[in-house]
C-alpha cells in the first residue's frame, strides 16, 4: 500500500494515525515527524517541566533558542551536580551560588525561573494553554520567527502541528495529564516502526512517486 500527497508536511496526521494503529511505515524523501529536531525539542521541554530531573533532555533545551549557555558552563554545571550529589537542574536553578559558574550563572537561573514557572503553570490551565505558553516564554517560536526563512516557516509548523496532537489527546481523555500524555507519546515516539525489509506503508509525495506503480493507492 502507498499513502501519495502533495507535501511532506501533510503527512504528520497520517503518521499519528498509522502509529496509534501499529502500522508500520515508511517515509520516503522526508522525515518522519517526531523524527524532526524542533519536535523533539518540543518534547524535551515538555519532559523536563514533568520532570526536571531528566538530564538528558534538559542538556538538550537548556541553549535552545541560543540563552548564552556555553557547552562549558553545562559541563561545570554537570561535574558540580556530581560533586555536590544533587541534579542538573538544581544546579542551574542556583548557579549563582557556585563560583565557577560565575559567567553563566545569570542565563542559567534564568532559565530555570522559566521551567519553574511553566511547572507552577501546568495545575491551573489545559496542556494545550500550556503548550502555548511554552512556546511563548521559552522562545523557541519568536527564535524562529526572526530568522523568518522557508525551512523557519516549515519548523513553525511542525511545532504549531504537535498542538493538535495536544488537543486530540485532551478531547479523548477525561483526566488529561502532562505525564499521561507523554508517556502515550513514547509508545509512539520510541517504536522502531519497520525494518529495511519489513512490510510497510510507504507514504511518500506525488513527485517522489513519478514512474513508479504500487497494487493500492491512496
Amino acid at each position: 500500500h502507498a499513502i501519495l500527497y502533495r507535501m511532506n508536511a501533510q503527512s504528520n496526521a497520517l503518521e499519528y494515525a498509522l502509529k496509534r494503529n501499529a502500522i508500520p511505515y515508511k517515509v520516503v524523501g522526508g522525515m518522519k515527524f517526531f523524527d524532526r529536531a524542533e519536535v523533539k525539542d518540543m518534547f524535551a521541554y515538555l519532559w523536563v517541566i514533568e520532570n526536571p530531573a531528566d538530564e538528558l533532555r534538559l542538556r538538550r533545551i537548556i541553549n535552545t533558542p541560543a540563552r548564552k549557555i556555553g557547552d562549558k558552563s553545562v559541563e561545570t554545571a554537570m561535574q558540580l551536580a556530581v560533586e555536590y550529589g544533587t541534579t542538573l537542574y538544581d544546579v542551574v536553578c542556583h548557579a549563582s551560588q557556585y563560583p565557577a559558574l560565575s559567567r553563566g550563572a545569570a542565563a542559567m537561573e534564568k532559565f530555570g525561573e522559566m521551567i519553574e514557572n511553566l511547572r507552577r503553570l501546568r495545575e491551573f490551565v489545559s496542556l494545550s494553554e500550556l503548550y502555548d505558553e511554552l512556546l511563548d516564554k521559552s522562545g523557541y517560536l519568536r527564535a524562529l520567527q526572526l530568522k523568518g526563512g522557508v525551512e523557519e516557516e516549515s519548523r513553525i509548523e511542525h511545532i504549531e502541528e504537535l498542538k493538535s496532537y495536544i488537543v486530540d489527546y485532551e478531547e479523548k481523555n477525561e483526566n488529561p495529564s502532562l505525564g499521561d500524555f507523554l508517556e502515550n507519546m513514547a509508545l509512539y515516539t520510541d517504536a522502531d516502526q519497520s525494518g529495511e525489509d519489513e512490510d510497510a506503508v510507504i507514504m511518500m509525495t506525488m513527485h517522489a512517486a513519478k514512474g513508479l506503480e504500487f497494487p493500492v493507492v491512496f
